[in-house]
């Protein structure tokens, strides 16, 4: 076996450029006098690193000869070339072969890696973090539990700045995965080796981005339930930002890239309900409970500053007294006006699949996903006819993985999960539109409690792709779905953010973040 000191920054031989000609020179296809004008343009254009994809970059043959005893894991940028903004760098992550160990009993789902490796490229000026969603390289040794594993990602970067990469191999031989009675293994990552020399940097040669700070009033306004973003200092921005969604507890403002984020009152939300959907049906847990107390009181609860690091706005607000509708109950119904906010119905005598005039009413089954754990079977609602008694919906809005990764198999929640589809497609039909909000983002500890959740980032991350993959599948086609991917929010956060303490057992967002999440949906079904 080799040892191997960190990579180097080695340039790779170049291809052959598209326009080469007998002598290896470009020879172009336009005009000399289109040259001479567009000289600036036209080298931007050759230098531009499109041949530098991860797909394009072989991996080095030593790479896949390391072992644990004499190399740790570490990171490769095999091309580290200064590039424009929106263009991509191939980032690697190796991590070397481990010998024998008990965790030989763990397995990953299908399709997901043997190693959860956490790493983001950061910019050093803007503190700016961007995930990289690793994946095995396409070799079939990354498919051997005792083989050296090599991922690799094609990031996007859309911001000026130099980047550094930051992360961890949270677990190795997929002990984030512990399933079928196997227990939970402790939290203790790696640290990854990162050269001095793994960085990137992202400059904007012509002033044209248009992801520019600058630009971002410009933009649309957003209806994308789930638009790519990041993270930034509102103190950087150069306009006032009233008009956007309120900064985070630590004066961050999420910034999406395409499309532009308004500030909702939350009287303005309850007339677009009643204008554009006067009855939505609600299906979810503890995280959907908080939504709606926020919804109700329009925007009181937890929503003066000094309440937000209060326990119940940080973390846990099970056993708070709440008057607007009982939380307790596993069906729920709450009136919403613009004035008054959300409360049960008043009236002693009501239909129940029918708003009351000048009022929107949400129909809220609460349950812990689609686990055994329900005390109230979670197919009930709709064996029992839930338009019969509950009418006929705008909107469905599905909350799932939070409890089904902390306490399910995943073969046990795909049956459930086939079960809800079937469900879906005999109760809903297509022209109802259906919005499935995504599991909070989790990581950096293990569930110590009583509780035993089976909790990790990257379990957590694959019941998510699966629930996504499945109903997008098989509802999407004659259906409008979108994903309200609140754990992205959470992701796109710095590591130190992320990992610093104290955290929340239920893994419940704080306020501030709840507020963005609720941002996100309000812009997505009004504007």
């Amino acid at each position: 076996m080799t040892t191997l000191s960190p990579p180097q920054n080695k340039e790779p031989p170049h291809p052959p450029h598209p326009y080469a000609g007998d002598s290896g020179k470009p020879a172009s296809p336009f005009p000399n006098s289109w040259i001479d004008e567009n000289k600036s343009r036209l080298q931007l254009w050759f230098s531009r690193p499109d041949y530098y994809r991860c797909a394009d970059l072989p991996v080095l043959p030593e790479f896949w000869t390391l072992e644990e005893a004499t190399s740790p894991a570490f990171v490769d940028i095999p091309r580290t070339r200064a590039i424009e903004v929106g263009e991509t760098v191939c980032v690697r992550v190796v991590v070397p072969a481990r010998a024998p160990r008990a965790s030989m009993l763990y397995t990953p789902f299908p399709g997901m890696p043997w190693d959860s490796v956490m790493l983001d490229l950061v910019g050093n000026k803007t503190g700016i973090s961007v995930p990289v969603q690793l994946r095995p390289t396409p070799d079939h040794r990354n498919a051997m539990r005792d083989s050296v594993h090599v991922y690799e990602a094609d990031v996007l970067l859309r911001d000026v700045d130099v980047y550094r990469p930051q992360g961890m191999v949270e677990y190795r031989d997929a002990e984030w995965n512990p399933e079928d009675g196997l227990p939970t293994v402790s939290y203790d990552p790696e640290p990854l080796l990162i050269s001095d020399l793994m960085e990137v940097e992202v400059a904007d040669q012509f002033g044209r981005s248009p992801y520019s700070m600058e630009r971002y009033m410009e933009l649309p306004l957003c209806t994308d339930t789930s638009p790519e973003g990041r993270w930034v200092q509102a103190s950087d921005l150069p306009f006032n930002t009233t008009a956007l969604p309120a900064p985070d507890h630590n004066g961050r403002i999420w910034m999406p890239y395409k499309c532009r984020l308004q500030q909702y009152s939350y009287p303005d939300f309850a007339k677009c309900l009643l204008r554009k959907y006067p009855l939505m049906h609600f299906y979810g847990d503890s995280n959907m409970r908080r939504m709606l107390k926020k919804l109700t009181t329009l925007g009181e609860w937890c929503g003066q500053p000094e309440s937000h690091t209060t326990h119940s706005c940080m973390c846990e607000d099970h056993g708070e007294p709440f008057d607007r509708f009982n939380v307790d109950h596993h069906e729920i119904l709450i009136d919403i006006d613009p004035v008054r906010g959300g409360r049960r119905p008043s009236a002693t005598n009501f239909t129940a699949s029918i708003p009351p005039p000048n009022k929107s009413r949400i129909y809220f089954r609460r349950w812990g996903g689609l686990t055994a754990r329900n005390p109230m079977p979670w197919p009930r609602s709709f064996e029992a006819g839930v338009q019969h008694y509950f009418g006929t919906p705008q909107l469905v809005l599905l909350s799932l993985t939070n409890w089904d990764s902390a306490f399910s198999t995943r073969t046990y929640f795909a049956s459930q999960l086939d079960q809800l589809v079937t469900h879906m497609q005999s109760s809903y039909g297509p022209e109802i539109e259906i919005i499935v909000r995504t599991g909070q983002y989790y990581c950096c500890r293990t569930d110590l409690t009583g509780a035993k959740r089976q909790y990790s980032r990257l379990r957590n991350k694959g019941f998510d792709k699966y629930i996504t993959d499945v109903l997008t599948e098989r509802l999407g086609v004659t259906r409008k779905i979108s994903i309200w991917d609140v754990s992205a929010l959470m992701e796109s956060q710095s590591l130190d953010v992320r990992g610093t303490p104290p955290f929340c057992d239920s893994n419940h967002a704080r306020s501030e973040i709840l507020e963005v999440e609720n941002q996100l949906l309000f812009n997505h079904m009004c504007n």
